[in-house]
């Protein structure tokens, strides 16, 4: 127990003093970074703007693992142990991966990503706020890629009917949603496709016509009447994040504004 004890107090107190040697340097290399909180209390030295609190407490985590080490021999033998076996490991992953052992890497938030290429955006219709501002969301992605959008209308066929039943009301209102699609995208410059389309699952014909059109987008909206019970998504979305071929954008409302299914 007294060996555990003394390799957890090993090893907060190098992480201490990690950190508080982090923010001097940055202080020192990048002094005009954008800092969401900056340490306050600066003391000037040579032209840099260092804080006093993290002076003061690197000074004082450096003094406590000095006493720790003389007083205490399970800190003294198991401390450097475990240092030199994350050492260690530390050189062994990096050399996996084919990195040096000082070599800098960026984190992902400093990475640039390239803008996804959007050729083909499919936007499932649907009647209401909802499906009007998905519609409006892929017609603005396009007007601004250069992309075209494919307007998809699924009418869902009921397990204990023909999937080539007659429902005359569901076709109707496919054809008047898809019309209204097209007529909006002529109003912008943008080429809207329709197409209407009879499946016992409308997340299952989402994704199978996503891959069979080759897309590289779904647009898909989301009703915050969801967020309410033991879902944050509805069924629908929720099965087209999770096998859809290519990327899925979903237009989500805040609570209130919307009370209609996603």
């Amino acid at each position: 127990m007294i060996f555990l004890a003394s390799l957890f107090s090993f090893g907060v107190l190098l992480a201490f003093a990690a950190a508080q040697i982090a923010v001097l340097r940055l202080r020192v290399r990048a002094p005009d970074l954008a800092r969401p909180y900056r340490v306050p209390l600066d003391i000037h030295v040579r032209g840099v703007a260092l804080p006093l609190p993290t002076i003061v407490g690197l000074i004082a985590t450096l003094a406590v693992f000095v006493i720790a080490m003389v007083t205490h021999p399970g800190a003294r033998y198991a401390g450097p142990s475990w240092l030199a076996a994350g050492l260690v490991v530390f050189y062994l992953v990096r050399r996996s991966r084919g990195e040096g052992l000082l070599q800098q890497v960026a984190s992902p938030d400093e990475q640039e990503l390239s803008e996804p290429v959007l050729g083909r955006i499919l936007v499932p219709m649907k009647i209401g706020l909802i499906g009007e501002e998905m519609l409006a969301t892929a017609i603005k992605l396009a007007q601004e890629r250069g992309s075209a959008v494919e307007a998809l209308h699924v009418i869902r066929v009921p397990l204990d009917a023909p999937i080539e039943s007659v429902l005359e009301r569901a076709e109707e209102r496919a054809a008047e949603s898809l019309e209204e699609a097209r007529a909006l995208g002529a109003d912008n410059g943008v080429e809207v496709i329709g197409e209407t389309v009879r499946a016992r699952s409308i997340g299952e014909a989402i994704v199978d016509e996503a891959r069979k059109r080759e897309v590289d987008l779904i647009v898909l909206g989301s009703a915050p009447r969801w967020r309410r019970q033991s879902r944050f998504f509805s069924p629908t979305v929720e099965y087209v994040l999770r096998r859809a071929p290519c990327e899925v954008l979903v237009v989500a409302f805040p609570q209130g504004v919307l009370e209609e299914d996603a």
